[in-house]
């Protein structure tokens, strides 16, 4: 009797089916290792509390992601949650409807847990929400203190645009190269241009170009822009073989103190560090953040910042689970090991209360008191004309095209998407 019990319950432990799971691939493009780590952990912990879902982090490199993004999102690969940064790129996919709305999905603890501007930024004009924002960012001018030092330059002498340049040619007299940028990948050195746009123009025109409006980017303070930029270029401000690096590659070499200047992202901190030799880049007491110059004449405010929201987008074919994953990830407890680690500036509330790095410190209070924080250029105004904005800017930066052609090509650009 024992033994045909005992076979009774074999059988019935077989034919227990094994609980399925859901798959959710969530496309990223954190490339520094300890970034990735801290993802992986966050994914050990889902899964451990919810064992019906497992996370997947496929990656792609950032230009891949951009080139290979459309093609993806309508093929059987697509994956269900993926990065984005907002803007002109956002409201195509929309348009084209390969999102998920999610607002009735979500939690209104996750939808408070972004605050208005979070959720705005991944709302559709058609009133659906599509995503959740993670991050903001700023994109600011640091600067290698002793090199400097070492050049005799004085930073306080750089906030006006006629000190910036007598400063960079000092720093080439020193034999110091000043500026590196990644103009390889064309995006480094557009915010060189965005930049400039910021100072000359403001929000209100900026808008109205990107409307289309009057002269739009053909207009006197975008042309303006790319006189500046040429004012720079002109003084070969750059690294040798500047055109064939990438951001890696400038982003390294300003963390192996070979030149003085990066205009790049808040997440630089940690890139230039990741990229350099040393693996450890230059130390926080010789690094320093640099007010972008004032332009004479100039309609912007001076508060106004340049960077990006950026977050996650839910493919159309995104399980509930993608939502829950997102939720648990964009967490104040999960995104609070980021902003402790220096990545980036979580918008998740309370999240950055306890940043001790005084960089992070400083660009967050930057953003919280512009005028106008304007989101990157290339993703406010759609991959097609963000694509112009970024070919002409690595055409500037290289001398090689006049700021009135550059301002022309942009607003040809505009009108052909109206």
């Amino acid at each position: 009797m024992k033994m045909i019990a005992l076979a009774a319950m074999l059988s019935i432990a077989v034919i227990i089916p094994v609980q399925a799971q859901t798959i959710v691939r969530h496309l990223h493009i954190a490339s520094i290792p300890a970034e990735v780590d801290l993802m992986n952990k966050a994914v050990a912990e889902f899964e451990a509390a919810n064992p019906d879902i497992k996370v997947e982090l496929p990656f792609l490199e950032n230009e891949a992601f951009k080139a290979k993004l459309t093609t993806l999102l309508q093929s059987a690969d697509a994956p269900d949650v993926f990065h984005s940064w907002g803007g002109g790129v956002f409201y195509e996919q929309a348009a084209a409807g390969v999102l998920r709305p999610v607002e009735d999905v979500m939690t209104q603890e996750a939808k408070d847990n972004q605050g208005t501007a979070g959720v705005s930024a991944f709302t559709y004009s058609d009133g659906h929400l599509y995503g959740a924002a993670r991050d903001v960012g700023e994109v600011v001018l640091w600067y290698n203190k002793a090199l400097f030092e070492q050049a005799g330059v004085d930073p306080a002498s750089m906030e006006s645009w006629e000190g910036f340049l007598a400063g960079v040619q000092s720093l080439k007299d020193a034999g110091i190269t000043p500026i590196s940028v990644g103009a390889k990948d064309k995006w480094p050195a557009h915010f060189w241009w965005s930049k400039f746009v910021v100072r000359l123009a403001g929000k209100d025109s900026f808008e109205a170009a990107a409307r289309g409006e009057g002269d739009g980017f053909a207009g006197e303070d975008f042309v303006k822009a790319g006189e500046y930029f040429l004012q720079l270029a002109e003084l070969e401000p750059w690294q040798d073989g500047f055109l064939a690096a990438g951001y890696g590659d400038a982003s390294g070499y300003f963390g192996d103190g070979k030149a003085a200047m990066h205009l790049m992202g808040d997440w630089d901190y940690a890139s230039a560090k990741d990229n350099s030799a040393s693996k450890a880049g230059i130390p926080d007491d010789q690094l320093g953040i640099l007010p972008f110059p004032t332009i004479p004449g100039g309609k912007g405010d001076p508060t106004d910042t340049l960077g990006g929201l950026s977050g996650y987008l839910f493919h159309k074919n995104a399980s509930d689970a993608s939502v829950k994953w997102i939720e648990y990830f964009n967490s104040a407890e999960v995104q609070k090991r980021f902003a402790d680690a220096g990545f980036y500036i979580p918008i998740a509330k309370t999240a950055a209360d306890g940043m001790t790095n005084p960089f992070k410190a400083q660009i967050a209070q930057n953003i919280g008191n512009a005028h106008w924080h304007a989101l990157f250029f290339d993703q406010a105004l759609g991959p097609n004309v963000g694509g112009v904005v970024n070919d002409i800017s690595a055409e500037l930066a290289a001398n090689a095209l006049s700021a009135q052609e550059a301002a022309e090509m942009i607003r040809d650009a505009v009108a052909d998407g109206l």
